[in-house]
């Protein structure tokens, strides 16, 4: 009888660990979808339209954060190695969440900030462009065939 090497206990392992791990991302994404519904409720509460309106919306845009963070990782889960457009997308929606969400709390935003942001939002959106025209040949294989 012969033994499974190093690599092959490694590898069913691993695949053991991403299936338990995919569904753990399910999971977490049901639970954040029913919570982000359950705040309609803060409507139907008679809470002033404004308030809740921001709750909502916030919820909403750190849901599709979360969503592209798991997305990525499905990714990687998939391809077993990181593809930096992959890991770019989260980051552009976290900072387009982030601004807004700011522009949603306060009143008035200084010039500087919305600079900063679009500042941010002009580099990681070049480096995703950049991230895409370069990939590695094998990449844009399994990209065209999926």
């Amino acid at each position: 009888m012969k033994l499974p090497d190093a690599q092959q206990i490694f590898r069913k392992s691993l695949q053991y660990i991403i299936n338990v791990l995919v569904i753990y991302i399910i999971m977490v994404l049901a639970i954040g979808l029913v919570r982000t519904l359950y705040g309609i409720t803060a409507f139907l509460n008679g809470q002033a339209i404004g308030l809740s309106f921001n709750s909502v919306v916030t919820d909403i845009l750190t849901f599709l954060v979360i969503i592209e963070l798991f997305r990525s990782f499905i990714e990687y889960f998939e391809a077993h190695r990181f593809r930096l457009h992959t890991m770019v997308n989260p980051a552009i929606v976290f900072v387009i969440r982030e601004l807004i969400v700011k522009l949603y709390g306060q009143e008035s935003i200084p010039w500087q900030t919305l600079m900063a942001f679009g500042f941010v939002i002009l580099c990681l959106g070049a480096v995703r462009a950049l991230a895409v025209h370069f990939t590695p040949e094998e990449d844009k294989t399994e990209d065209s065939s999926a």
